[in-house]
């Protein structure tokens, strides 16, 4: 691409980067003729926004220096993160370049990095790009479906990771850490409330001691309840949907016995009950690529004179008409202990966790006022683990960190199906309707108050030793190499029961064609069918030279390979349809430091490539009534190569900008027996995707924006403001590349702007605060028409927000 065509594309909406740069210099212009004109700084907030302090990060289970450590990776402190907002990991995808996150609820969450790794939807499927918090790994991606508040910084780690942490994972990890419990008494409260939009969020957190230097404890707590921005305009039912209405609390107590060996007890849950689960349709296409009519779709569905002329709702962003959803209920509560024990020249830590996930989705599967189906997963996940690591130095230029790890994880998923009366007059084939028109009765006993479920049972066990040494070969030249190795364990079982929803048998209509409209809904029965079981083992590895050009700059490159283990899983008929094992080598080379003073900045070049690489995908089905079915499968191949830029400049005292961005050319290298996406006519079964851009993975991302703090006039009342903007480029977000999946360029905008100042010795800040302040509309997943149903935009992103914001920390 030219450098004139990259320009153009940057600038699809070139008022968001130069506003929020020139919006940052203009109030350091501003307010830098105040303070000179003012007494000396009483700034109350500036001993917290020190830019000459070194960034310390946990990547590697120590505290370094972000220079020090030779791997790609991005730090936001949770000053940054209470200030602007950053509670979630659609948040954090707006801050840390490559990172993408789809979050329409918290089964079909995915998370990826450099465009891979999202998985969705599928409970037998690990996620590639791990979420670890406070130590623990959290292995189903619902778990991650929360607000994550009071912290003292997230870490995201690119590249396959396993040698230092518990569970591997093939493509990265993001790092939340806690603010851990002080012997002395901290503390912040903010209350908030919707301007744009009715909105109520608060957040508390306390820390003190209960026996000096022995016995400390932390508790926080959130809410957050926002009103949807989707209206539904069904008078009988109504709600607004697209909402918010959550809360989380952590409790940790750590006890200190002596100098030597602590104790870290965290207990944290949360909770969401949200109108959320809706997707709205956007086009409903009367032909096919070829130009050829569709004979049967959404549309012409509702078209029969049973819906006395109904005219459903397509193509708008903020309505809908439904009547058969009810909220979407997510539950994540866990409990860990870490034990850590210094013996001089050994460190010992041990930690213990559980771990229980919750999700109950009821959603109205065609969106119509009508009662045809209602269809949804409930979920119930448990995982324990344990995991003991040693630390410590063999000579004074070799230091080493090993360990094992145990871990198990238990899912049972029902995927529930039930119809009402106007099923059957919905999902009849034309022939079947004709022939029952005249006897609407027949038509709604065909399906009306029938129940399935197909419940799969996934369990998977593992046994894992991990080892990393750092040779320091001379004083400036470091090699890092590290090695693990997994034996895991998983089965499955499936089956399929009918019933009606009183759990009575199912009995004939006396119609042929009437039963035949159940058969096509419901499937044919089966009893528990026991998968093929997994036993296998796996090997991770790194390699990791770095060296340091001075104190503060470091260059360094890294190969290493990892990967995900199989999937014991089955197709929509319950036959056996297991999922090989995806492989990941990884190469990097980077550079890292602090330059002239002021300016921080992170840069790498990267070559992943994957094979087998496991996703949720759509193949032809003729059992199922849309005639597709969605499984999980592999794709041959694939490749991510590229450039990522991250980093920061200190332009004054107090003003600080942050940029960062990546190109990254990530293409399919085989998959030349992709399934067609649905606008082929079914004469076309087989597409050849191989070279085409991969599936979620927009080829330029940037971010840019500013901190700013300043002292007013030496008044002791200090302005604070800040901006932040992410663009993402054209990509597809459609399973099978569907021409209707892809999503046009955005940018995504949030500030905010307030005053600081002490009150009763407690640092206050007043502010205004907005996300997506230029209201961009953009969704993070689509779903490809059927014959049953829409092109669908289940990931709609949040509208815009304004807010005002009473913080204050003492």
């Amino acid at each position: 691409m030219s450098l004139n065509n990259l320009g153009r594309r940057l600038s699809s909406r070139p008022a968001n980067f130069l506003h929020v740069l020139s919006a940052g210099l203009l109030l350091s212009a501003a307010s830098g003729a105040y303070a000179q004109a003012g007494e000396a700084s009483t700034d109350p907030s500036a001993s917290d926004h020190d830019e000459s302090l070194p960034i310390v990060v946990t990547a590697r289970n120590r505290d370094e220096r972000l220079q020090d450590v030779p791997i790609p990776i991005s730090v936001l402190n949770g000053d940054q993160i209470a200030t602007q907002r950053v509670f979630n990991i659609s948040d954090l995808a707006q801050r840390a370049p490559g990172l993408t996150a789809t979050t329409p609820n918290a089964r079909r969450t995915g998370v990826s990095l450099r465009g891979i790794g999202k998985t969705s939807g599928n409970d037998n499927m690990e996620a590639a790009v791990g979420v670890i918090v406070d130590d623990v790994f959290l292995d189903h991606v619902g778990m991650t479906y929360q607000d994550f508040t009071d912290l003292q910084q997230v870490e995201i780690l690119r590249g396959p990771q396993g040698t230092l942490l518990g569970k591997n994972t093939s493509l990265g990890v993001i790092k939340y850490t806690s603010k851990a419990p002080s012997f002395t008494p901290v503390g912040t409260a903010e209350v908030e409330g919707g301007l744009s939009t009715p909105a109520f969020k608060a957040r508390v957190s306390f820390s003190d001691a209960l026996v000096a230097d022995k016995l400390a404890f932390r508790a926080s707590v959130s809410v957050d309840k926002q009103d949807g921005d989707i209206i539904n305009v069904n008078a009988a039912y109504g709600g607004r949907w697209h909402e918010r209405d959550r809360w989380a609390g952590r409790f940790q107590l750590l006890f200190t016995p002596t100098d030597d060996l602590s104790f870290k007890l965290n207990l944290d849950g949360a909770e969401t009950h949200e109108n959320s689960n809706t997707k709205p349709f956007m086009i409903d296409p009367a032909t096919l690529n070829d130009g050829s009519a569709r004979t049967t779709t959404y549309t012409t569905r509702l078209s029969r004179g049973y819906f006395g002329g109904y005219k459903p709702i397509i193509g708008s962003w903020t309505t809908i008409d439904i009547d058969q959803a009810l909220p979407l209920i997510t539950r994540n509560y866990g409990a860990s202990l870490v034990t850590t024990w210094d013996l001089g020249g050994i460190e010992l830590k041990s930690i213990t966790a559980a771990r229980k996930f919750h999700f109950d989705a009821n959603n109205d599967n065609e969106q119509t006022r009508f009662a045809i189906a209602r269809g949804g997963t409930l979920v119930n996940t448990e995982q324990y683990s344990e995991e003991l690591r040693a630390s410590g130095n063999i000579t004074p230029t070799l230091d080493y960190q090993a360990g094992v790890y145990f871990f198990k994880i238990l899912t049972d998923t029902n995927s529930r199906n039930l119809f009402g009366k106007d099923a059957g007059a919905f999902y009849a084939t034309n022939a079947q309707y004709n022939a029952l028109i005249a006897t609407p009765a027949l038509l709604q006993q065909s399906l009306n108050n029938t129940l399935s479920i197909v419940n799969q049972h996934p369990v998977s066990t593992s046994q894992a030793v991990f080892a990393q040494l750092n040779w320091k070969a001379t004083e400036r030249f470091t090699i890092t190499a590290g090695i693990r190795y997994t034996r895991e364990q998983k089965t499955s079982t499936t089956r399929r029961d009918l019933s009606f929803a009183d759990g009575s048998p199912l009995v004939s209509t006396g119609n042929a064609n009437a039963d035949a409209i159940r058969l096509a809904q419901l499937s044919t029965p089966y009893a528990t069918i026991v998968g093929d079981p997994i036993h296998a083992g796996a090997v991770s590895w790194l390699i990791n030279p770095s060296y340091h050009l001075s104190r503060d700059v470091l260059i360094y490159a890294s190969a290493s390979g990892g990967g995900k283990s199989g999937a014991v899983a089955f197709d929509n008929t319950g036959a056996r349809r297991n999922v090989k094992p995806e492989k990941t080598t990884d190469f990097e080379l980077g550079i890292k430091g602090r330059f002239f003073g002021a300016l921080w900045l992170n840069a790498n070049l990267f070559y992943t490539k994957v094979r087998d690489y496991q996703a949720t995908t759509s193949i032809p089905d003729a059992t199922s009534s849309t005639g597709y079915s969605s499984v999980l499968g592999n794709i041959p191949g694939l490749r991510a190569q590229g450039v990522e830029v991250d980093g920061a400049l200190d332009v004054t005292k107090g003003f600080t900008i942050n940029f960062g961005g990546s190109y990254n050319d990530a293409t399919y290298t085989d998959w030349s027996t992709a399934t067609c996406p649905r606008s082929y006519p079914t004469t076309v079964a087989v597409c050849n995707n191989t070279g085409k851009q991969i599936v979620g993975a927009p080829k330029w991302t940037a971010i840019l924006g500013f901190d700013f703090r300043r002292e007013i006039g030496g008044s002791g009342v200090s302005l604070h403001a800040f901006a932040n903007d992410s663009y993402k480029s054209g990509h597809n977000l459609e399973q099978l590349l569907s021409p209707y999946g892809w999503q046009k360029a955005y940018h995504l905008t949030d500030a905010g702007i307030g005053i600081v100042t002490r009150i009763a010795g407690a640092e206050t800040e007043l502010s205004l605060v907005g996300k997506n302040i230029f209201d961009t509309q953009y969704t993070t997943s689509v779903n490809d028409f059927s014959n049953n149903a829409p092109v669908g935009y289940d990931g709609i992103g949040a509208r815009r927000y304004i807010g005002v914001l009473l913080r204050a920390k003492f």
